[in-house]
């Protein structure tokens, strides 16, 4: 039997397309978990608003998909600062990690999934709904059809993360959120104002979440469901790329994506969401910090 590049190439290229979504998301996930110390197990709902709130634009207010891409990022970013501001600012304040307020924000984290989930059932009901946008015809490359909304996906998704690349190195105020990242305290002593930062943190992480849920829409189905499994993907890109490495997330996101079309396309379909830990498995045996994570040794 003879093997075929072309359909090789082409399952790679949709593992790169839904992985750079997988990386969007993991990239908010390792954001937050800079900045504050903790790991926001609600980030999948947030995903879910997301396309939610583009699906209501673009399908009943009739706004152009563009703007209602940029709409739901403002929207899920508001939205995520309310919630650090409101229901997190507590348990933050008091430090992350191992602490006991570390460990209160992770049961508050799936409480507030929980608390995502029912009021999403409320307002849009258990139905899937479907997020069709006429993008074009598909785009043909020798014998293998792409459709738009996978380029489409691909090049919002690489322009996404290159301009928040661009504003965390090159502009002030991404300096600040850096400085908050990197120390709080030293950050705090000179002088800046920390907690406005991290709900700044917050506010990018859940707008990158929202932009993943509104590029996948088109794809798939939209329901109050989806957030569930695009949590367990995305995080284990961002432990597969080194947690809390912002590239890490990204590489973590097409690995993953890449392997599960693979194992789709050669082992078995019905398996596909599997592959995505065998990935994590494999590199946490070989590099137990992740590709690009640093590794601290402790004393005991």
């Amino acid at each position: 039997m003879e093997f075929d590049f072309n359909s090789l190439f082409a399952f790679i290229i949709f593992g790169v397309t839904i992985g750079v979504v997988y990386g969007m998301v993991a990239l908010g996930i390792s954001l937050i978990y800079s900045g504050l110390d903790i790991v926001h197990f609600a980030h999948g709902e947030i995903y879910m608003f997301g396309a939610f709130f583009g699906l209501v634009m673009a399908k009943d207010m009739s706004i152009p998909y563009p703007a209602a891409l940029i709409g739901a990022m403002i929207l899920a970013g508001l939205m995520g600062m309310l919630i650090e501001r409101v229901f997190y600012r507590r348990l933050t304040r008091s430090g992350g990690g191992y602490t006991v307020a570390g460990m209160g924000m992770i049961i508050c984290g799936f409480g507030m999934s929980v608390a995502l989930m029912n009021v999403a059932f409320l307002i849009w009901g258990a139905d899937a709904k479907p997020f069709s946008i006429n993008l074009g015809m598909p785009l043909q490359i020798s014998n293998i059809s792409i459709p738009q909304s996978y380029l489409l996906t691909a090049v919002v998704s690489f322009a996404l993360m290159g301009l928040l690349h661009f504003f965390l190195k090159y502009t002030k105020i991404g300096l600040a959120v850096r400085a908050v990242a990197q120390n709080k305290d030293i950050a705090y002593l000179m002088g800046i104002n920390v907690p406005v930062f991290i709900s700044l943190i917050f506010g990018l992480a859940c707008a990158l979440a929202a932009a993943a849920g509104v590029l996948i829409g088109p794809m798939q189905s939209v329901q109050v469901e989806m957030g569930y499994l695009m949590l367990m993907k995305a995080f284990a890109a961002a432990v597969v790329g080194g947690f809390g490495s912002l590239p890490g997330a990204l590489l973590g996101g097409i690995l993953v994506g890449i392997f599960e079309n693979l194992g789709a396309a050669y082992i078995s379909p019905s398996h596909k969401d599997i592959y995505a830990f065998l990935l994590l498995i494999l590199v946490l045996m070989i590099r137990p910090s992740g590709l690009f994570g640093i590794e601290a040794k402790v004393k005991a």
